[in-house]
């Protein structure tokens, strides 16, 4: 009996279901189908993102130095530190949207639903660093030169809900503002990686030389592993996404149309798609 309650209710919600998409899609218009590509980054801001970066790894790759160091030299500590970080951030989007215009062919506003997958990388790829230390068993002076480089990779498959008004809806091009927001499956966001490696050259007291290397690479799900053994927290279990942009409409044919966008993303977008009105 509850098999066939449950297979009874199926099919009532397949019906409802049916019946809902049928109306909607005799409706004049009320549905849009998109389809997108994207170009992503953060490079517009690069400026100041390149001294945020720099701070940022500033104690970090500082640290990595002196404890590498520290473990054949003991005696050396640090007398000054300087660094200097040029940073890149490409990437790409691409997906697909379903907008549902409650006003039909003629409403300015609409609804969109879109599936979306992201490439974002943040990367560092020249990283020159100058470690003054000093022997405090004799109070001679020491200097490491290393260059360092890393990146941060994400590929977030996110879902979104966004909102969308025309400005002129009945004219050949129509200029939009959308906002939405969106959040990506907890997979894709603990897959994300993050990479580093650096060489580097020690001159001794002595001006004698040696030298250092190493690397690393960890997906967000062994930091998160890692961190939880430790006993610390891990709070984000996925990628948030704000969206706000805006964008053209030009209307190729009564179904056609070529949407134009460029906003945020979390992070800069510039998008071209085609979408299908029916």
């Amino acid at each position: 009996m509850v098999k066939k309650s449950r297979k009874a209710s199926g099919w009532l919600f397949g019906l409802a279901l049916f019946f809902l998409l049928s109306t909607l899609l005799r409706a004049d218009g009320h549905i849009e189908i998109n389809v997108h590509y994207s170009r992503w980054t953060l490079n517009l801001v690069r400026g100041l993102v390149e001294n945020m970066v720099s701070d940022a790894l500033e104690s970090d790759l500082k640290d990595r130095f002196v404890e590498k160091i520290q473990e054949e030299h003991p005696a050396f500590v640090e007398r000054g530190y300087n660094q200097q970080v040029r940073f890149d951030a490409p990437g790409h989007n691409a997906g697909i949207e379903l907008r549902f215009y409650p006003g039909g062919r003629g409403g300015a506003f609409s609804l969109g639903l879109a599936i979306e997958q992201s490439t974002m990388k943040v990367s560092f790829p020249e990283v020159s660093a100058r470690l003054e230390m000093t022997d405090t068993s004799t109070g001679l002076p020491a200097t490491f030169n290393a260059q360092a480089r890393g990146e941060f990779i994400i590929k977030p498959l996110s879902f979104h809900l966004n909102m969308r008004w025309e400005f002129l809806p009945s004219k050949f091009i129509s200029p939009y503002f959308t906002i939405g927001a969106g959040i990506s499956t907890s997979k894709s966001f603990l897959d994300a990686s993050y990479r580093y490696e650096y060489q580097g050259t020690l001159t001794l007291p002595d001006s004698s030389t040696e030298q250092y290397s190493d690397s690393e690479t960890k997906s967000l799900r062994q930091i998160r592993d890692e961190r939880l053994a430790e006993g610390k927290d891990f709070p984000l279990k996925f990628l948030p996404v704000f969206q706000m942009n805006l964008g053209l409409r030009a209307r190729v044919s009564r179904s056609l149309n070529l949407v134009f966008d460029a906003g945020f993303f979390d992070g800069f977008l510039f998008r071209g798609g085609l979408s299908l009105r029916i």
